[in-house]
């Protein structure tokens, strides 16, 4: 399994590898800690930003090296070039299977959401599953996990093939929270929602069951992981838009789903 870590050199890109490292330790995984900086313009530079952020990301492999990785298990790439389109073509060429990357507790973003602007294109823009991770998170595989659906999803289920690849999920719970179904479904509903039951449980969770509860922050901060069709933007709105109102901000990891690879 290949799965890049973006780094930017934060204490939430620290933890964030500190999470990787618990989360991949029974399984067979290759790193790529990753850095895209935009071009440097200052005619003086000659150089002297690729030096620097190579020294930074050997720290950073360090830190998994040090969490009993080999080194042959980590490499590390620095592209200088624009944000979102650098880190697709590198996702593609390189085949990768997951993103991981931080995000900030302490920060008000201007996006509406909370995260930041490039991580809402991470997200949202790159065709491939993505693991966000507070800063703040305790270091501890997924014991429980929850998954918001209206059952509106593809055909061929392709946007779990991840789970397959994943070892934590044969010792998790898995909790259903129906929200309200996709109208466009109509009378195939039923349909809809037994076979996204049937798929579902023909993964390996410890269980799976149906719960009845709500999307906000306060609810979902008590599972281990969340895991959101990142495509639904009804459900994704419910979960991550801010406003002046908001009391709780959702401080648990979140796996974003990206219809990818065919099984």
């Amino acid at each position: 399994m290949h799965v890049a870590l973006l780094s930017d050199f934060s204490t939430a890109s620290k933890h964030m590898l500190d999470y990787a490292a618990m989360l991949f330790q029974n399984q067979q995984v290759k790193f790529t800690i990753l850095h895209v900086k935009t071009p440097c313009k200052k005619e003086n530079c000659s150089g002297k930003c690729g030096i620097i952020f190579h020294q930074k990301l050997k720290k950073d492999q360090v830190v998994l090296e040090d969490k009993g990785y080999s080194a042959e298990q980590i490499q590390t790439k620095f592209i200088e070039g624009a944000y979102i389109e650098s880190t697709r073509q590198f996702i593609l060429e390189q085949r990768v299977d997951l993103i991981m990357l931080g995000n900030s507790s302490q920060k008000i973003f201007n996006t509406g959401f909370f995260f930041d602007k490039k991580t809402l294109e991470i997200i949202t823009k790159v065709k491939c599953s993505v693991v966000l991770v507070p800063e703040d998170v305790p270091l501890h595989s997924p014991q429980s996990a929850l998954l918001p659906t209206d059952f509106s999803i593809t055909s061929d289920y392709s946007i779990f093939n991840i789970l397959r690849s994943l070892s934590f999920v044969n010792n998790t719970h898995l909790s259903l929270i129906p929200t309200r179904f996709n109208m466009t479904l109509g009378p195939n509903k039923t349909q809809a929602k037994d076979l996204i039951s049937r798929v579902i449980n023909s993964l390996d969770f410890k269980s799976v069951k149906e719960v009845q509860s709500t999307l906000k922050a306060k609810s979902i901060n008590k599972y281990d992981l969340v895991m959101v069709m990142a495509k639904n933007l009804s459900i994704f709105k419910q979960l991550f838009s801010t406003s002046a109102d908001t009391k709780f901000q959702p401080e648990v990891p979140f796996l974003f789903l990206h219809d990818s690879k065919k099984i």
